[in-house]
C-alpha cells in the first residue's frame, strides 16, 4: 500500500481538489490495485455527502432592503433600475444542474458560520480517513502478532516435548550407569567369579556377555551387550550347562542398544561347566536348539 497516495491524495481526490498531475497519479495507482480502488470508492461515497453536512441559512429580512437602498444611492444603479428590461424573444435556457462540488464551492458564499461547518466537515472527513488507515495498520499488526504467537507456542510445545524425551533418556542412562557400576563393584567383591561369554557362531562378533556369581553377596548376574534385536516370535534364552545337563536360566529380550541385565537364581548358577545363549521360539524351549546357540562361555578347569 502506498501510504502517501492513500493518506495525502485520496481525500482530496474524493473532494475533487487535486491538480491534473496528482489526479493522474492517483488513477494510475488504483488501476494497478483493486483493493485501493475500492477504498477510494468508499471515500468518494462519503465525500458525496459533505454538501449535505451544512444546514441552509436563511438571509435576514433586512438584506434585500439594504441592498436596494445601496443600489438606489448609486446614480448608475438608479439609472439601471429605471431602464426597462427588454423582453427576450427566446426563453433563456435553464442552467445545467450543479455537481456536488459546485454546490460545495458555493457553500463558501454562505455566512461565516456555514463556512466554518463546511471546513469542520472536511477536516473530520480527512481525519476519519487517517484513523481508518491507522486502524487497518493496527489490525494487520495484531494479525501478524497472533501468527507469531501461534508459531512461538508451537515451538515451545516442541521444545517441551524434546525436553521430556531427553529427561526420560537421561533417567534411563542413569539407571544403566548405576547397573554397570553395581556389576563392576560385584566383580571386585571377594569370592566373586565372572565368566566371559563370547560369539560362538561367528555371526555376532560384536556381541559379548558375562555371568558374575558372588557367594559373598549371594547374587548371580548375567549381562549382555550388542545383541541383535529379534522378531516378535523369537526370544533369547540363557542356559546353564553341567556335564550332560542343560538347564534353562530364563528367557530375555534386549533394548534398542542390544543390552540386557538379568538376575539369575544363585542356586542355579552356583556351579556350571559352561553358559550359553541361544535364539528360541517365543516362550522358550526345554532344550537349546543346537544350531541356534550364538554365545558360549566355558568355565576353566
Amino acid at each position: 500500500m502506498n501510504r502517501r497516495i492513500e493518506e495525502e491524495l485520496f481525500p482530496f481526490y474524493a473532494l475533487g481538489a487535486l491538480t491534473d498531475e496528482e489526479k493522474a497519479e492517483v488513477e494510475a495507482y488504483i488501476a494497478a490495485d483493486s483493493d485501493a480502488k475500492a477504498r477510494l470508492a468508499a471515500l468518494q461515497e462519503t465525500a458525496a455527502l459533505l454538501p449535505n453536512a451544512v444546514e441552509p441559512v436563511a438571509p435576514s429580512p433586512n438584506v434585500k432592503a439594504n441592498l436596494m437602498a445601496r443600489v438606489q444611492a448609486d446614480p448608475r444603479g438608479a439609472s439601471a433600475l429605471a431602464t426597462p428590461v427588454p423582453k427576450m424573444d427566446r426563453q433563456r435556457p435553464s442552467p445545467p444542474p450543479l455537481s456536488w462540488w459546485d454546490k460545495f464551492r458555493q457553500s463558501f458564499a454562505l455566512p461565516a458560520l456555514a463556512g466554518t461547518a463546511v471546513l469542520a466537515a472536511i477536516l473530520l472527513f480527512i481525519w476519519a480517513n487517517s484513523l481508518t488507515r491507522q486502524l487497518d495498520d493496527l489490525q494487520a499488526q495484531v494479525a501478524d502478532l497472533s501468527s507469531d504467537t501461534t508459531v512461538l507456542a508451537d515451538q515451545l510445545e516442541t521444545l517441551q516435548t524434546d525436553n521430556d524425551e531427553l529427561r526420560i533418556r537421561n533417567e534411563l542412562l542413569q539407571q544403566e550407569l548405576q547397573a554397570q557400576n553395581d556389576i563392576l563393584a560385584s566383580y571386585q567383591t571377594p569370592g566373586t567369579n565372572t565368566l566371559a561369554i563370547g560369539d560362538n557362531s561367528g555371526e555376532n562378533p560384536d556381541a559379548r556377555a558375562t555371568l558374575t556369581v558372588s557367594s559373598e553377596t549371594g547374587t548371580a548376574t548375567f549381562m549382555a551387550d550388542n545383541l541383535q534385536p529379534l522378531t516378535a516370535d523369537q526370544v533369547y534364552q540363557l542356559w546353564i550347562i553341567r556335564g550332560d545337563q542343560t538347564l534353562s536360566a530364563g528367557i530375555f529380550e534386549v533394548d534398542e542398544n542390544g543390552r540386557v541385565v538379568l538376575d539369575i537364581d544363585l542356586s542355579l548358577a552356583a556351579t556350571y561347566d559352561a553358559v550359553g545363549v541361544s535364539i528360541e521360539p517365543a516362550g522358550g524351549s526345554e532344550q537349546p536348539t543346537p544350531d541356534q546357540i550364538i554365545l558360549l562361555g566355558v568355565a576353566s578347569s
